[in-house]
């Protein structure tokens, strides 16, 4: 792999976590009940999911064999 990266491939994420954010924002704005508040609960709960496991991954204890840098 080359040391540059392309352009979708470093924003591909957040945009997609940013899409998803905007869409339960809109939804527990804009919906009168029904699907719609539990549809914003899952949206805005994936993030938070997100973040929770990328904090996890970095204090992770490496095991034996697997490398620890990029």
């Amino acid at each position: 792999m080359t040391a540059r990266r392309s352009f979708n491939m470093i924003w591909r994420w957040p945009a997609a976590l940013a899409a998803l954010v905007m869409f339960g924002l809109l939804s527990a704005l804009l919906g009168q009940g029904g699907i719609w508040w539990p549809l914003s609960w899952i949206a805005l709960a994936v993030p938070l999911a997100v973040i929770a496991v990328c904090i996890w991954r970095s204090y992770r204890v490496p095991e034996i064999g697997e490398r620890s840098g990029p």
